[in-house]
């Protein structure tokens, strides 16, 4: 084998991450880590790449045994590590971020036009249109995710200055897809089967089981940190492989089936959209129901913004879940932070139950009952030096405190632990911070602070990236609940079987404005594509 983990066990205070893992990993294969969140395969992933030190066993690549917890002798080897949260220089154009392991020079100053260059070629397969100077902090986050999937793929430099010893030869893909659109991912699929093709060792960790089916030839399976299963991915099926993360069977769900019982009493959502069958067959054994909706709760009329928005008007009913599907730049999550006050350049209006609230203002969106889950939940989230309960307490503490000015922590507390129980957050204490949490369990933190009675409309954008099979299910189940206490719920997801099963109605969006409106028997991949892509059709 070229890349082996042997017997890696890792803690985290009192948390077991890994216990005597041990997988091997053959060159030129694309090679999947399955588990639930908090299962232990990011931290495998982290501790090849020589991010995390193991409390014991060895990594060992090409007979080669690598020093525990050095990311310099890691990427020496060759291994690189892409990860699901973006890890990057905000302040610094593209061609910055994409150079800073090997800044090019002449004559001791910095060659910008080889920076250039090298950025150009690297972003020429996956997202052409980027342009390399501007700061990386003005992208959308899919987009600093093609970036960072960029520099993994650096080989140090240009064909005068590299050597094979920086050449990668083993990635690490953490949920590289998160947060891209479908036809992004597609590509991301072809490069990496590519990069395979030309030897390199793929560890591929993804909740998507499509992508995993696709574009893998192995797959293992953690579960509690502890190792389950190593299987050819054409020996196993989905149930088989979801039984394995969860420790129990979830039935496939037929094609056609996703969407099968409409929320409204129309026809179902039918096509390729029943991609992740265990995930729906989930939703479906935990359907809430529905009640009819209600009143018109957010209304925004002719809200646009200097080059992202352009004449938006919607409504959302009481009960109600309407999703807005488009590709990646298409301004989804940039309605949302108009409507939320983020965008202080904002025109327009909104109005929450018959009442315009302030734009620009997220005091006064807060005020009127909106929450908002955005796509990005470490830079726009979660407060991370702040403990979880703080984090899920903060919009109710002026509510919760004695005058509106004294915080009283016996409530905070009740509330904080009713939360946490009923989301499911797996944590150390309540005063943990987010940091030691796994991707999914800090997601629910975040959800956790905005689903509750003062709630009347709940923005979510990309609600569960990075999230496994049974906790998707588990959102699902509360986003519905959540709209079935009468609140209005505006949803981005760039997973198109999620935008169909959880949406009683689809706005597509393209070129920073509506394209059309789908609903019923309309609601289909094929469609909201179609729509994603016809940037000169009137809003219907």
């Amino acid at each position: 084998m070229f890349l082996e983990a042997r017997h890696i066990s890792k803690r985290f205070g009192i948390t077991r991450a890994l216990d005597d893992v041990s997988v091997s990993f053959e060159a030129g294969e694309v090679h999947a880590l399955m588990g639930e969140n908090g299962a232990g395969k990011s931290t495998l992933g982290k501790t090849i790449a020589g991010l995390y030190r193991q409390d014991s066993g060895v990594v060992v690549i090409d007979g080669r045994e690598l020093t525990p917890g050095s990311i310099e002798d890691a990427f020496g080897a060759g291994v690189r590590i892409v990860h699901q949260e973006l890890a990057q220089c905000p302040n610094l154009s593209v061609a910055e971020n994409l150079s800073l392991h090997a800044m090019p020079s002449r004559y001791g100053f910095v060659d910008r036009g080889r920076m250039r260059e090298r950025a150009s070629r690297l972003l020429a397969s996956l997202d052409a249109s980027i342009d390399v100077e501007a700061p990386l902090g003005l992208l959308s986050p899919g987009r600093r995710q093609i970036v960072q999937i960029a520099s993994a793929l650096d080989d140090g430099g240009d064909s005068s200055t590299r050597s094979d010893s920086a050449r990668a030869r083993v990635i690490v893909f953490d949920e590289p897809t998160s947060s891209l659109s479908v036809g992004e991912a597609d590509r991301l699929m072809e490069i990496v089967r590519s990069l395979a093709g030309e030897g390199l060792t793929i560890l591929y960790v993804s909740h998507r089981m499509g992508e995993i089916f696709q574009v893998c030839d192995r797959v293992t399976v953690l579960r509690d940190g502890r190792f389950v299963a190593t299987s050819d991915i054409k020996a196993i099926d989905e149930p088989t492989l979801v039984e394995q993360m969860i420790g129990r069977r979830i039935e496939t769900a037929r094609a056609g089936e996703f969407g099968s019982r409409p929320r409204n009493g129309g026809q179902a959502a039918t096509g390729g959209a029943a991609s992740e069958a265990g995930a729906l067959r989930a939703l479906a054994d935990g359907d809430v129901g529905h009640a009819p909706p209600g009143r018109v709760m957010l209304e925004v009329r002719g809200v646009s913004s200097p080059g992202k928005l352009s004449d938006i008007s919607l409504e959302v009913r009481a009960g109600e879940i309407v999703g807005i599907g488009g590709l990646v730049g298409a301004g989804r999550s940039e309605v949302l932070d108009a409507i939320f006050g983020l965008d202080s350049r904002a025109t327009g209006m909104v109005l929450v139950d018959g009442a315009r609230i302030a734009l620009g203002n997220p005091r006064a969106a807060i005020g009127a009952g909106i929450g908002y889950v955005p796509e990005d939940r470490r830079n726009l989230g979660l407060f991370f030096l702040l403990g979880i309960d703080e984090n899920i307490v903060m919009p109710e503490m002026p509510r919760l405190a004695r005058g509106g000015v004294l915080r009283r922590g016996s409530s905070e507390r009740g509330v904080v632990r009713e939360k946490i129980r009923g989301f499911h957050v797996k944590t150390a204490a309540a005063t943990s911070v987010p940091g030691t949490l796994s991707g999914g369990n800090q997601q629910k933190v975040l959800i956790a602070r905005w689903m509750g009675e003062r709630t009347r409309v709940l923005l979510l954008d990309e609600p569960t990236r990075g999230i496994d099979v049974g906790t998707k299910a588990e959102i699902y189940r509360l986003v519905r609940e959540e709209a079935n206490r009468g609140t209005a719920v505006l949803l981005v997801s760039s997973e198109m079987p999620e935008l169909l099963a959880l949406s009683d109605r689809v706005l597509v969006m393209a070129g920073g404005r509506l394209t059309g409106e789908l609903a019923g028997d309309a609601m289909t991949q094929t469609n909201i594509l179609r729509l994603a892509t016809r940037e000169d059709m009137a809003t219907a």
